[in-house]
């Protein structure tokens, strides 16, 4: 597994493979599956389509690790965008973002301002941001931005403005951080952790990271955090995680409005329908834009059994791109 994730990191940071893949027309299926639409207009148009099957969307403006301040300004444009856009539809006015990708990359003051900026527009553009809906959420990166971007977090939470952060279970040093997080009454998503990290900062074999997950999701589930307002965000699409997390939240008195589960666009939409059938609150990450190598290969290197997506969608080559690609 981790040979795979670092050989498809590899092909992700490879600004001449990313160059060579989004000229081909014969991989625009590939971007068909993972991405919501080239441009605002196509994501907030997927989003309006998930919210009629009661899914909510955070919208992601595609880019990563970018120290190119006209490729920052474009971002931030993008994601100010996306904030008017789906505040205009009446659809949750949620957006996410790498740190890398707002000004970290420069230095930590460019970031910290730009995360400022938007989430006070989202602060603006919700009126009154409801917790679970409304929100800047922050992303998490590699291992050598964790700090930097925890106290991002921080930042935006001593302004009182709607923010989110994003945990990854496999880090040697989450139980810690959520720890902080609970105490707080943070909105916390809990992914299991794509980067390949050495071992002295994450477990590295997949059931480690399986347990991991398991053993965070429990501390977002005591009681310590759902009288302090936690509001969880399983990312996951293992159904068997699913179903476990599930039995543990209504044993421990959780309502089903009072956590949800996100999941990538394009994967397992049957699952996503079926529990937001059961009740259950369910979130999709939905990005948006040109720059889609990058983003699709890591989710291709998060596990070899994501190649049958790529299969599939190769084999729509012949058909016309969808999503203006």
């Amino acid at each position: 597994m981790t040979i795979w994730q670092e050989g498809m990191i590899r092909l992700a940071r490879s600004e001449q493979v990313t160059a060579f893949a989004q000229r081909q027309p014969w991989l625009t299926g590939l971007a068909d599956r993972f991405v919501g639409g080239a441009t605002i207009t196509q994501a907030r148009s997927s989003a309006a389509e998930l919210a009629g099957d009661g899914i909510t969307a955070t919208l992601f403006y595609l880019g990563e690790y970018v120290s190119d301040p006209e490729l920052i300004s474009t971002t931030l444009t993008e994601l100010e965008a996306a904030i008017t856009a789906t505040a205009e539809a009446s659809l949750d006015v949620c957006v996410s973002v790498d740190p890398t990708q707002i000004g970290l990359m420069v230095d930590a003051q460019t970031c910290t301002s730009n995360a400022l900026d938007l989430a006070r527009a989202v602060r603006a553009a919700a009126t009154q941001p409801r917790v679970g809906h409304d929100a800047l959420i922050i992303d998490m990166e590699d291992a050598s931005v964790t700090d930097a971007t925890i106290d991002l977090y921080w930042s935006l939470r001593a302004e009182d403005l709607p923010t989110a952060i994003t945990i990854q279970a496999y880090l040697h040093r989450t139980p810690a951080d959520l720890g902080r997080l609970i105490t707080a009454g943070a909105w916390v998503r809990l992914v299991k952790g794509a980067f390949a990290e050495p071992a002295d900062i994450a477990v590295r074999s997949a059931v480690d990271r399986d347990s991991r997950y398991r053993r965070c999701a429990s501390q977002l589930l005591g009681r310590a955090a759902r009288e302090a307002g936690v509001y969880p965000s399983f990312a996951t699409h293992d159904h068997r995680l699913i179903e476990e997390i599930i039995t543990q939240a209504e044993a421990q008195g959780w309502p089903a409005d009072a956590f949800e589960f996100e999941m990538l666009y394009g994967v397992r939409p049957d699952l996503q329908r079926e529990l937001s059938r059961r009740g259950y609150r369910v979130r999709v990450y939905l990005p948006f834009g040109t720059d889609w190598f990058p983003y699709a290969v890591r989710r291709v290197g998060e596990s070899p059994r994501n190649l049958r997506f790529v299969a599939a969608a190769l084999t729509r080559r012949g058909a016309a791109p969808g999503g203006g690609w």
